[in-house]
């Protein structure tokens, strides 16, 4: 892992199933990470920037970047792209960088995630992943294989970044992680996005208590995400 041992953060790494004898130089994976940002967010996962110690840089097997915003001095993303077309991202949650937005009556956890920005991020994921096969020219019925994991659970609790949605106090995660791996395709991430992202998303809130939000509003939070554009 890249992250600090004791950050929470959402990590993803794919690869194609048979790569085969394809492979793909620095330039080609530069020019498809560029292609593959979704302009959902302003600092979208797996963000390309240009700025000299933010560029990604070029390394023997593929390109690489390490990405800070804030003034914590921490790499908060990190993300490779390999010749043979394996991927791997990973971001510390906002949870542990950004003020909350709002305060109730008996205040905000030291600790949390925000069930919401986690739905928005593990859509984001998704579509991403899909993003950057299609810019390699990958068939888009072609299976790979994605993971998507969160880490840095332990002693988190259950909350949401916006007083315009509620949850019940007082879910502890006493679980370091959550993980997910299967095989998809492009065509399938984009047919089936929704109940892949309620299906990660139940599997990581269900350690915070037996902690349940409904499909109807995971399938709400994906379309904000998809009809979101920065």
């Amino acid at each position: 892992m890249t992250q600090a041992r004791n950050a929470g953060y959402i990590e993803s790494g794919q690869r194609l199933i048979q790569p085969g004898k394809r492979g793909w130089n620095q330039h080609q994976l530069l020019l498809a990470a560029q292609r593959a940002e979704l302009r959902n967010t302003g600092w979208p996962i797996g963000l390309v920037l240009q700025s000299p110690g933010l560029a990604p840089v070029p390394t023997p097997d593929g390109i690489e970047a390490r990405l800070g915003r804030y003034s914590s001095g921490r790499t908060e993303d990190f993300w490779y792209f390999r010749s043979d077309g394996s991927y791997y991202v990973s971001r510390l949650f906002e949870e542990d960088l950004e003020t909350p937005r709002f305060t109730s009556s008996e205040g905000h956890p030291e600790r949390s995630i925000w069930f919401d920005v986690r739905i928005w991020r593990i859509a984001e994921v998704f579509l991403h992943s899909a993003m950057l096969y299609r810019e390699l020219g990958i068939p888009p019925e072609e299976p790979y294989t994605l993971a998507v994991n969160h880490r840095g659970l332990e002693a988190r609790e259950f909350y949401v970044s916006t007083p315009l949605r509620s949850v019940n106090r007082g879910k502890i995660c006493r679980s370091p992680a959550a993980t997910w791996t299967r095989e998809v395709t492009q065509d399938y991430v984009i047919s089936n996005l929704k109940s892949l992202v309620g299906e990660v998303a139940s599997g990581l809130f269900v350690l915070f208590d037996f902690a349940q939000i409904s499909q109807e509003v995971v399938n709400g939070i994906v379309d904000e995400f998809l009809h979101s554009r920065v």
